[in-house]
């Protein structure tokens, strides 16, 4: 047995006794790489089967390769009461990727029998707890990195650009959807790293954000509650970074302020109005990106990329 896997096995056991039960003796641990993730994170589910008072038990546990902002920020969650996975790293103060054991949230979930409205008006209050409890409190937080202009310029011009330029030269991209939104998707481009200075400067609405709310990082835990996880991108910046992912209609935006509210934050109706519609275009834009590529071979994709490009030309509750 190698030296890793032997680190795995004791933080597996450590985590167990820590979060499921003190006195859990650990039968059996079947271990499986989880699909498609990049190989420096070593990312890994793990079916435990343990005793626990003479009954036994199993739970599904993840390990991985965590930064240091994704471990830092999954405990200071946790300690909040935050929907997050409960996590145990191996080597918490290093700032280099180190190991983590993180809570599988949604091993027995059954997501064909699920209350959507009800999940999603539980994900806008979770969303808004973790936003109001960390707003104003960058200093406590010294280990995240912001969203600055310099950081909108990475993501327009290293991540969405060079895609966006190859694809509207596909004649498939241009007959499918059309000159004039392609057109309206460079006009907002080629204007919104200055539109978006005044979140940036509007420090009143700064918060520990997760920076990147797209489905697979929202998941139903014992199909009644809803958890985020995957903190890796965890930034302090607007809570507008956030909201547009996650909120579709008004009713939705309505439940996450009132939350926000309870925390002494009230965002007056035409400046949340303003600052969504300013966020929104941004990210259509942002995550498009990997959609562009693949449109044509994955029908996900191409209805992904066409909400996305609906952010961008119809950003507000539309």
């Amino acid at each position: 047995m190698s030296k890793e896997s032997t680190t795995v096995q004791e933080l597996i056991q450590q985590a167990v006794n820590k979060y499921v039960s003190s006195d859990a003796q650990i039968l059996s641990i079947e271990s499986n790489p989880i699909g498609m993730g990049f190989q420096a994170v070593e990312l890994l589910r793990h079916h435990i089967e343990f005793l626990s008072n003479g009954e036994k038990k199993d739970i599904s546990l993840i390990t991985k390769k965590a930064t240091f902002v994704e471990r830092s920020a999954l405990s200071r969650l946790f300690t909040q009461g935050a929907n997050v996975p409960f996590s145990l790293s191996n080597e918490p103060h290093t700032e280099d990727r180190s190991l983590i054991c993180i809570q599988d949230v949604d091993y027995q979930t059954d997501y064909n029998h699920l209350d959507m409205d009800l999940l999603q008006n539980k994900e806008l209050r979770a969303l808004a707890y973790i936003h109001g409890t960390n707003m104003g409190l960058k200093k406590e937080m010294p280990w995240i990195p912001t969203v600055d202009r310099n950081h909108i310029i990475d993501m327009m011009e290293n991540r969405w650009r060079p895609s966006w330029n190859a694809t509207i030269e596909n004649p498939a991209f241009v007959e499918e959807f059309g000159l004039p939104i392609i057109s309206e998707i460079e006009a907002v481009a080629s204007r919104i790293i200055d539109d978006l200075e005044v979140l940036i400067r509007d420090e009143h609405m700064h918060t520990m954000i997760h920076n990147d709310l797209n489905p697979g990082n929202v998941l139903v835990h014992n199909n009644e509650d809803v958890y985020f996880i995957d903190w890796e991108e965890a930034r302090y910046g607007s809570l507008f970074f956030d909201v547009p992912l996650r909120c579709i209609h008004m009713r939705q935006a309505d439940i996450y302020r009132e939350v926000l509210s309870s925390h002494g934050y009230d965002i007056p109706q035409d400046q949340f109005e303003k600052y969504f519609s300013l966020a929104s275009r941004y990210l259509g834009i942002r995550y498009m990106s990997w959609n562009l590529g693949v449109w044509e071979q994955n029908s996900y994709a191409k209805d992904d990329l066409k909400k996305y490009m609906k952010m961008v030309t119809q950003p507000l509750f539309s």
